[in-house]
């Protein structure tokens, strides 16, 4: 390990774990808070993971916890394996009202999270998420197998979703980031992931790390992994199902916290974005995963309501965020019913662009900017399943390859208004 590697200022109750831990080649990362009731489901993911695929080699658990209240951290302790704990500093904005993805302060645990696996000197660190219920040994094998065995940098989720859940990925993070840094990333925000030392060593050297309290820090691993020509990968696991009493349900919220962590990355690192042109599709282990086919209840009426309350009370905002022609066009949509609505994909890309615009330049206050982009988004989803729901699963998958591919032909209109 280098001088480099030892020198980080750990709290002084993670050094003294650290001082007497044995060097190991896998690390496991499990961030937390307030999850005794799912934690169990993760301890045994990990120990028949490692059992089934891994056996022999050293591991260990990092638990970085936001300070949970029901003994969590207690409860990692039962897989068995060398643990260390590291309680992280937590903004009192987020634990007042948890974050989307049910982790306050997440970017201060990821930091000390890699900090430790360097320390002990890990070949490939894999994220695991405390709240989801669904997860198997084989994604230990999904996950870390291409970084242990085949040269990937960063392994990131792709899970096996019915068309219709996801529509706030599918239909602005995925084409968004295919758009700026060229790569087609299925679930930009998948919440798990695997890294090779290499891509730690990279992270923890680079000064600009999102300012804590943002929720910006996945979004710049990935694109800071994109651009520096780190190994990208995908690993198709199973379904994902979430069971937490943390993250919002508030859709309003989720559009506001997750759409907005992307466009502060836009703003903080458009270094790592303008001069990219084009994209190309990621290496993934094994094949697809066959979507899920359990019903999905959405309301394709009440989406269509809601798009036409906007259409009647947001004018005034949209006037400042939408250019003149984007903003006519969207007016001009027929929303006489339901199954007539249709949302071109290159107005959706310009609508998209334009909100980042805004949300660049400040033209209003931007949490209500980014709250006022949800009935837009239900517009366009609503089109999305008018569009498909009578159709296969492979035509719904080439509607959204279309949606990127629609960002990515418009990508000189924002770049051209950027500067």
């Amino acid at each position: 390990m280098t001088d480099r590697l030892q020198a980080p200022a750990f709290p002084a109750e993670v050094e003294r774990q650290l001082e007497g831990a044995s060097p190991c080649e896998i690390a496991l990362g499990v961030l937390t808070y307030n999850n005794a009731t799912t934690v169990p489901t993760v301890v045994e993911v990990v120990r028949t993971g490692l059992e089934r695929h891994f056996a022999g080699i050293p591991a260990v658990l990092i638990n970085a916890d936001a300070g949970s209240s029901d003994a969590t951290p207690d409860l990692l302790a039962a897989a068995g394996l060398p643990l260390v704990r590291a309680r992280h500093e937590t903004p009192l904005a987020q634990r007042i009202a948890v974050p989307f993805h049910g982790v306050p302060g997440r970017g201060a645990a990821l930091r000390l999270t890699f900090a430790v696996a360097r320390r002990l000197g890990a070949r490939a660190l894999v994220l695991l998420e405390a709240d989801v219920t669904s997860a198997g040994a084989e994604w230990l094998r999904h996950l870390l197998r291409p970084v242990l065995e085949q040269k990937a940098d960063l392994v990131v989720p792709v899970y096996a979703r019915h068309r219709y859940d996801g529509t706030l990925t599918n239909l602005v993070l995925a084409p968004l980031v295919r758009a700026l840094f060229g790569r087609r990333l299925h679930q930009p925000l998948a919440g798990a992931a695997a890294l090779s030392a290499r891509l730690l060593d990279r992270l923890l050297d680079d000064p600009r790390w999102p300012a804590p309290g943002q929720n910006q820090t996945d979004l710049w691993i990935e694109a800071t992994a994109i651009v520096d020509g780190f190994a990208v990968w995908e690993a198709w696991l199973g379904r994902r199902r979430a069971e937490s009493r943390t993250r919002t349900a508030d859709l309003p919220t989720m559009v506001a916290q997750a759409v907005g962590g992307l466009f502060a990355v836009m703003g903080r690192y458009d270094d790592l974005w303008l001069e990219i042109r084009g994209s190309e599709p990621v290496p993934a282990t094994d094949a697809p995963v066959i979507p899920s086919v359990e019903p999905v209840a959405l309301d394709v009426d009440r989406m269509v309501d809601a798009f036409r309350r906007g259409l009647r009370d947001l004018g005034a905002i949209w006037e400042h965020i939408l250019a003149p022609e984007t903003l006519g066009d969207v007016l001009s949509l027929d929303t006489a019913s339901p199954a007539r609505l249709a949302f071109p994909d290159e107005l959706w890309a310009r609508v998209v662009y334009d909100f980042a615009l805004g949300y660049h330049y400040n033209v209003v206050y931007r949490d209500h900017l980014l709250r006022s982009l949800v009935p837009l988004y239900l517009g366009r989803t609503a089109a999305f399943v008018v569009a498909t729901r009578d159709r296969d699963a492979g035509a719904a998958e080439a509607h959204l390859d279309a949606v990127g591919a629609a960002f990515e032909r418009h990508k000189r209109y924002l770049v051209e208004r950027w500067r």
